[in-house]
């Protein structure tokens, strides 16, 4: 077995572990623009929001390409429907907001699997849950191209 495969083999606890606890943009279900602006600012290793409840119960994400492409559409789009300008009106808290389904990973899975579905789903990004389905952390492809890299695990 290669170096780089078994580290591939550590789970995804260990690398959390190893990286340490980051603060989480996270905002509830009824969060207002200015709160879902303050949670990316909060977090600047991210480039996602989560929506979770009272529980830490991730009930989605909202990417930061996507808000901007929401509120900013004036700047990049010539041809605006008129479903879309509806959604605009209408948008107003981070459930109106958020991307579903979301895929995530969980602490007790290998870091393989969870590299082969962000690469499938070309997202830079993934949120972790714990056995209870919680979130608890995020892991970026920055940190899984460290741990191939650098020896950052014990």
């Amino acid at each position: 077995m290669t170096a780089t495969q078994q580290k591939m083999s550590a789970t995804v606890a260990e690398l959390i572990k190893s990286i340490g606890q980051r603060p989480l943009a996270l905002v509830s279900p009824q969060a207002a623009l200015p709160e879902i602006i303050q949670a990316f600012a909060g977090a600047a290793h991210t480039r996602l929001v989560y929506v979770v409840d009272t529980d830490q119960h991730l009930l989605g994400a909202i990417s930061l390409g996507n808000l901007s492409k929401h509120l900013l559409f004036h700047h990049n789009n010539t041809c605006i429907d008129n479903l879309h300008l509806l959604s605009m009106a209408t948008s107003e808290t981070a459930a109106d907001f958020i991307d579903r389904p979301v895929i995530t990973a969980h602490l007790t899975e290998t870091i393989e699997p969870v590299l082969e579905r962000m690469l499938a789903a070309n997202i830079k990004e993934i949120p972790i849950l714990d056995d209870q389905d919680r979130l608890v952390n995020d892991l970026t492809m920055v940190d899984i191209l460290h741990l191939c890299i650098l020896d950052i695990l014990p």
